[in-house]
């Protein structure tokens, strides 16, 4: 779910999850905050991947042209944006919404720069996709609505039914928020276990995508 105005989407869902449903988790609006920011920068990426070989064919048949470069400049560009709403609303979370002031912040940056080699990775499978096949838009238009609704941005992971949780923790969304969350609000390190599945992730995610762009490159322009 990516929503054109994510100021008016933020307090859209605050109100409906604290205050018609009311979610018990304590300071919600930062706990919500992490995960939406987080959330928004993966989908945005993979969105504008999804087309970003087809809409620069003159490039793709250039020789010489080094390809990842464009679905690399969609995830720079929305990891700016990413990083200015973040610079905007850690200091509230600070001083307003329950975020602690400890070392453990760092962390934060850590997950950051792994966030965005797993959302870079991601957007090398999409980009492929796109070319071979055009409607892989609008499949995403239909399957990131529902990702969302699996990935735990306004719940915490155990809030779900015993038989959703192993859907929630398959999500490769979720260690990364989670961390986020622990170093933040939690003003603790995060667990072995979540930063192995983080780790586990990045590994399987650029390396398998890397793969598949490298052996279909070649074709690119042959589709286009």
């Amino acid at each position: 779910m990516d929503a054109d105005e994510p100021l008016f989407t933020i307090v859209v869902y605050f109100v409906i999850f604290r205050h018609i449903f009311r979610v018990a988790i304590p300071d919600f609006l930062g706990f919500f905050l992490l995960g939406f920011l987080m959330w928004t920068f993966f989908s945005r990426s993979i969105t504008s991947a999804a087309t970003c070989i087809i809409e620069n064919d003159s490039m793709v048949k250039r020789a010489l042209f080094p390809l990842e470069i464009l679905p690399l400049t969609k995830v720079l560009y929305h990891l700016f944006n990413h990083l200015i709403a973040v610079g905007i609303a850690l200091p509230l979370l600070i001083a307003l919404w329950g975020a602690k002031i400890s070392w453990h912040l760092f962390w934060m940056a850590g997950v950051i720069v792994a966030f965005t080699v797993f959302t870079l990775a991601t957007t090398f499978w999409i980009a492929t996709a796109g070319v071979f096949f055009r409607d892989t838009r609008d499949i995403l238009d239909v399957a990131l609505p529902i990702l969302f609704w699996a990935t735990p941005v306004f719940y915490s992971p155990q809030m779900a039914p015993p038989f959703l949780q192993a859907v929630i923790w398959a999500n490769p969304l979720t260690p990364f928020i989670g961390v986020v969350r622990t170093a933040v609000l939690d003003g603790q390190a995060p667990s072995a276990a979540q930063l192995g599945l983080m780790a586990l992730w990045v590994s399987i995610a650029l390396g398998s995508s890397l793969l598949v762009f490298i052996r279909y490159q070649p074709r690119f322009a042959e589709e286009l």
